[in-house]
């Protein structure tokens, strides 16, 4: 094994000069052919290759505040699936793993079993700044009293407008504070446009989560048992379903949120809104640039005054235990994404919201980039009215990811793609597969 991995680092270190931190090039250097006296070598993990150029414009940085202290990064991206099961073994057997890693928020809970957690405690780096950060995620990626990874952005649920649809119809933004007010404002749209007001997923899971979690309501209890086919959950589904039935809501061409056809429809003006989390600001910029200032940002609506904010995370960034420069790899990852710098960095690199919300309100937040030229500038003015109502989700138990599964492939289809079951049998089917999984 380490003869192999020396012939790779070898073979990777001669291509430096050619290549870039990327999913297609395997592994570069932050400071490429440039190492200075005192250079370490950390290696990142990750599966998403925007992260990649994120830590590499975290690790340049570095290296112009310590010029004695430089770290040579070389990021390598996986596809998920292939890198969390890479990074299970190489935790197991000891040997292989990065210094730093990116673990999805899905498969967080499948590196926190047992007692040998392969990951560093990060209480240091996290603890001195958690006032500022919103804990809601934070604990997310806890065990005990222990952090073992920082997530990139707080994942703050919202609901985007088509104004130039809303505006045909006389409908408002400021008046859709409730779901039943965005109903019976659908019903106005379908009438005067013949659009409808939203669209649902038939083969994802975003809006019926959103809209059960910001009950408190979620697939499992606190406490581990299964609840998906609870009261709320079923009358959601339901209320779902029959905005389908009556024409204000549609399925999603394409089935979900990230397909070349949803895309196409809705920069085509197909529908009025569409409930995600605020990293989906990407998508618009990326594939509906015909939308570009015709789309209003707004907090979702609720279900009664009791609702709050559910937050997700998405992807924790941990230091593992094979690491052999720590100390390093956590001063590095404080000012790569806990820094004030740092967290400003992970809105301009990647459009997220950073969990550091102390500089939401900050004039650097409100710099010029192509998120405020599509948006407009009060993006996080908008988070703000948010920030007291986050709460987090229990996204991390154990069987989430199968849980997940079972509502975006079989439960959403059966209750309103099909119709082949009514919301309270789909759901009722998903939770007794789920129990038995659980041995209930």
């Amino acid at each position: 094994m380490k003869k192999y991995l020396s012939l790779i680092l070898c073979t990777m270190l001669l291509l430096l000069p050619l290549a870039a931190c990327s999913v297609n090039t395997g592994s570069t250097g932050a400071s490429g052919d440039n190492k200075t006296t005192g250079s370490t070598d950390l290696t990142f993990w990750t599966y998403v290759e925007q992260h990649s150029e994120f830590m590499m414009d975290a690790a340049n940085r570095w290296n112009s505040k310590n010029p004695n202290e430089t770290i040579n990064l070389k990021c390598e991206s996986y596809p998920v699936e292939d890198m969390h099961n890479k990074l299970l073994i190489t935790l197991q057997s000891g040997q292989g793993a990065p210094d730093i890693v990116d673990v999805n928020v899905a498969k967080f809970s499948n590196f926190m079993r047992g007692s040998n957690v392969g990951f560093i405690p990060l209480n240091d780096i996290i603890e001195p700044e958690k006032s500022s950060f919103l804990e809601a995620v934070l604990d997310i990626y806890k065990k005990g009293d222990t952090y073992y990874g920082i997530e990139y952005h707080v994942g703050a649920p919202v609901i985007f407008y088509n104004t130039e649809i809303l505006d045909q119809a006389g409908v408002k933004v400021e008046d859709l504070k409730y779901w039943n007010d965005l109903r019976d404002a659908g019903k106005i749209v379908l009438e005067k446009t013949g659009k409808p007001i939203i669209t649902f997923e038939v083969s994802d899971s975003w809006c019926y989560y959103i809209m059960v979690t910001e009950q408190k309501s979620d697939y499992f209890s606190r406490d581990g048992k299964c609840i998906l086919d609870n009261d709320i959950n079923v009358k959601t589904l339901q209320f779902m379903l029959d905005m389908i039935n009556e024409g204000t809501a549609i399925t999603t061409p394409g089935g979900n949120f990230h397909t070349e056809e949803y895309y196409g429809f809705m920069a085509k003006g197909g529908a009025a809104s569409m409930l995600l989390p605020l990293w989906y600001m990407g998508r618009f910029t990326d594939y509906m640039p015909e939308l570009k200032g015709k789309i209003q940002i707004a907090p979702i609506p609720k279900w009664s005054d009791d609702d709050v904010a559910p937050v997700f995370g998405g992807t924790a960034t941990c230091i593992t235990v094979q690491c052999k420069n720590q100390d390093l790899a956590k001063r590095f990852l404080f000012e790569a994404k806990i820094s004030p710098e740092g967290a400003a960095q992970i809105w301009n690199v990647l459009g997220f919201d950073p969990l550091r919300w102390d500089i939401w309100d900050s004039d650097v937040m409100k710099v010029s980039n192509k998120y405020t030229e599509y948006f407009g500038p009060d993006i996080f003015e908008i988070i703000l009215q948010m920030k007291d109502d986050f709460y987090p989700t229990y996204i991390t138990h154990d069987l989430f990811p199968k849980a997940n599964d079972l509502v975006a492939k079989n439960v959403l289809f059966k209750a309103y793609g099909d119709k082949s079951l009514t919301p309270a049998e789909a759901l009722q089917e998903a939770a007794n597969e789920l129990r038995s999984s659980m041995g209930n």
